[in-house]
């Protein structure tokens, strides 16, 4: 773990993660860039309301026999509504996304070996080549902004922060994300899997839940 401290209110910045490229201060929500050994301040984090998530930075959970930590958050909009992508990092070393969606729960992994195909005519659908993962079929195309974000992230998730989601489903629960941003193209690769499954602990207590 690396602490640095907030330029913004001298606080302690935790980073759990190498990957980490960003985080929100604790203290005064102040969205805060790492270079380095250096942090610098970009703007501020509003506070979230009507937030329903029972996931919090601290949760733990397991997923093909690995131990995970929640460690960071984005939580995205689109014309219909929202979901959360939680960041994680494992007993293991992958680092990997907690995802949240609808009353679906999925987890998924960087493809680094797969060759991403241009967004134009991406439509629901259509078929893709995921190599050695077989073929996918494209289910929605959404343009996305970021809302909110907490803890540590390996993107600059900036309130504000705009790009195009393609999400595709596989055999066999198979389920994998293409996220088309401004300067970058990444795609994750995973599976869907019941709530129950996670054996979550650490839960936020939320009434009725």
């Amino acid at each position: 773990m690396q602490t640095l401290s907030c330029p913004s209110c001298g606080a302690n910045v935790n980073f759990v993660s190498k990957a980490s490229v960003f985080a929100v201060c604790s203290y005064c929500k102040s969205s805060l860039v790492r270079q380095g050994i250096d942090l610098e301040a970009v703007g501020k984090i509003a506070e979230l309301s009507d937030d329903l998530t029972p996931i919090q930075i601290g949760t733990t959970f397991t997923f093909e026999n690995e131990n995970f930590d929640v460690i960071g958050r984005m939580k995205v909009a689109y014309t219909d509504g929202f979901w959360n992508e939680w960041f994680t990092v494992g007993s293991k070393g992958r680092l990997g996304w907690l995802v949240e969606a609808q009353g679906f729960w999925g987890m998924c992994f960087p493809c680094l070996d797969i060759v991403i195909p241009d967004q134009a005519g991406m439509a629901p659908g259509k078929s893709v080549d995921f190599g050695m993962l077989g073929y996918f079929q494209v289910e929605d195309v959404h343009k996305v902004k970021c809302v909110y974000s907490e803890g540590e992230l390996p993107v600059n998730a900036v309130q504000g922060r705009e790009s195009l989601s393609v999400d595709l489903t596989g055999e066999k629960g198979a389920m994998a994300t293409i996220e088309y941003a401004e300067r970058e193209r990444r795609v994750f690769c995973g599976a869907y899997q019941d709530f129950d499954l996670f054996q979550f602990k650490n839960l936020r207590a939320i009434d009725g839940w």
